[in-house]
């Protein structure tokens, strides 16, 4: 099979393009700069294109030949302008499926965020069958929600299929890196003692979804990614902290005064039109704080999604 990868020098990408590779697919992707298309060629990439999500039609042609298009590109931030944000993943998405249907590709598969849910709502025990949030806590989540809808709005042959993972962690997790370093220099605090249920998907079990969803799952659905395990915020954390010598953090400060002072400090810096991001967001204190747990029958049950990696992050550090 042919796949061309989106996003394929992220830390998802790296890890689908190995995995696809390993099976015997040819990989295609684009890159804007020399140097991440290098990377991507040394990553065992087929076919590198030279072109980013901003010129999508000087690069579109490139596509004809693929089977299935694997969407994993997107900025991985949840401040800034609400212009930028309609812009590389709202107006980008809609470009690319557009540009996938016409030149032949069969599937399009989206890989869209857990963000799309995010309010200030608890979310357990939830499904597919509740709806994107009406006014998600990130302009991230916002775009995202579009850009989802574009993709079941397109009117066109492709068959499109949507996965929601949740947080994307593993030992070359970014994100994780941060949060590490700054519990290291003791600048991570709980928040109502890390007591709300928490979910993650290991990028491992993420590849094992998108790899199923090649070939699997029906046009127009969208299935939520997780590890399958339950397991609070501190669980989580403290188990990583431990196991890479980070001593566990005692302090704790109450969501129902830091959710407010959020929700006003983000209010402050749109009013000045500051270039910074507040010192507080919301969705940073909904990430250690909402409770949530999503069930995921659906792509068991749809795509025969089993995690390949179930263990606590105390397993992988170990």
């Amino acid at each position: 099979m042919k796949v061309f990868v989106t996003g394929a020098s992220g830390f998802l990408g790296k890890h689908l393009v190995q995995r696809l590779r390993q099976a015997g697919h040819e990989v295609g992707a684009n890159g804007r700069s020399q140097e991440c298309r290098k990377a991507q060629m040394l990553a065992g990439v087929t076919q590198v294109v030279d072109g980013s999500m901003e010129n999508i039609d000087a690069w579109a042609s490139t596509l004809s030949g693929y089977d299935v298009l694997v969407h994993a590109a997107a900025p991985i931030e949840m401040w800034g302008p609400r212009p930028r944000f309609r812009e590389q993943i709202v107006d980008a998405t809609a470009r690319l499926i557009d540009a996938a249907s016409r030149q032949g590709v069969s599937r399009f598969v989206y890989i869209n965020s857990e963000s799309v849910w995010q309010d200030a709502d608890p979310l357990v025990g939830i499904d597919e069958t509740l709806p994107p949030a009406a006014e998600p806590n990130s302009y991230y989540g916002h775009a995202k929600k579009l850009a989802e809808q574009a993709v079941f709005g397109y009117d066109g042959p492709i068959e499109r299929i949507v996965l929601r993972p949740t947080f994307i962690w593993g030992e070359d997790c970014p994100a994780l890196a941060g949060i590490l370093q700054q519990a290291a220099h003791d600048g991570f605090v709980w928040i109502d003692s890390g007591r709300a249920p928490f979910e993650a998907v290991h990028v491992d079990n993420v590849v094992e979804a998108i790899v199923l969803a090649l070939d699997h799952g029906r046009s127009g659905e969208a299935y939520a990614v997780t590890d399958g395990r339950e397991c609070t915020v501190r669980q989580f954390f403290s188990a990583i902290f431990e196991r890479t010598g980070i001593r566990v953090p005692h302090l704790s400060l109450p969501g129902r005064l830091l959710r407010p002072a959020a929700k006003l400090m983000e209010k402050t810096w749109r009013a000045f039109g500051a270039a910074t991001k507040p010192p507080l967001t919301r969705f940073e204190v909904a990430f250690v704080s909402q409770p949530l747990h999503y069930r995921i029958d659906k792509i068991r049950r749809e795509l025969g999604y089993q995690p390949v990696f179930a263990d606590m992050p105390s397993q992988l550090y170990a």
